[in-house]
C-alpha cells in the first residue's frame, strides 16, 4: 500500500510539472476512445519561447492557451539529427514523441490526426520548424510511426492543441 501511495505521489508531481500528457480521467477516457497513444516523458521543459526569422519570413511564437486548430502537411526527421541539439537545447531522440513547430511554445502538447487513415498521437514541441514548403509540423520518428506515415515521408494532418 505505502508503494501504490508513493507513486501516486510521483503521478502526481509529474502531473504538477507538465510533464504526464493526460491527467485527468475524463481525458484519459477520451484518449482511449479515439486510439490514441498516450505517453509520459520525464524530460527537462524549457518555457523558453524565440522569435526568429528564417529565409526573410519572421515566426514570433503563439499562445498555446488560445483555441489552436490547424491542418496541413506533416513530415518527419529522425536519422540524420538523432542527438542533436533542439531548439530548446535539449538533445533530439527520434525515439521520443516530439516535434517541430514554427510558432507553438515550446512544452506544447498537440494532438496530431493523420487525416488519410484516422490514427493520431500526442507530441511535445520542442524544436522549430519545418521550413520546407507547405509544411506545419515535423515529427520524430516515432511520432510518424504512431499516425503511419513513415513509408510516404509526409502526411496530410490535422493539428489540436491540448495543453
Amino acid at each position: 500500500m505505502i508503494r501504490f501511495i508513493k507513486s501516486q505521489r510521483k503521478l502526481i508531481l509529474a502531473t504538477g510539472l507538465g510533464l504526464a500528457v493526460l491527467n485527468s480521467p475524463v481525458m484519459a477516457k477520451e484518449a482511449k476512445a479515439s486510439k490514441t497513444k498516450v505517453v509520459h516523458t520525464t524530460v527537462k521543459v524549457s518555457k523558453t519561447s524565440v522569435s526568429g526569422q528564417v529565409r526573410k519570413v519572421s515566426y514570433s511564437p503563439a499562445s498555446a492557451k488560445a483555441a489552436f486548430l490547424n491542418s496541413g502537411v506533416a513530415s518527419y526527421y529522425g536519422p540524420g539529427f538523432h542527438g542533436r541539439r533542439t531548439a530548446n537545447g535539449e538533445r533530439f531522440d527520434m525515439h521520443a514523441m516530439t516535434a517541430a513547430h514554427r510558432t507553438l511554445p515550446f512544452g506544447t502538447l498537440v494532438k496530431v490526426t493523420n487525416l488519410s487513415n484516422g490514427k493520431s498521437t500526442i507530441v511535445r514541441v520542442n524544436d522549430r520548424g519545418p521550413y520546407v514548403g507547405n509544411r506545419v509540423i515535423d515529427l520524430s520518428v516515432a511520432a510518424a510511426k504512431q499516425i503511419g506515415s513513415t513509408h510516404s515521408g509526409t502526411a496530410r494532418v490535422n493539428l489540436e492543441v491540448i495543453n
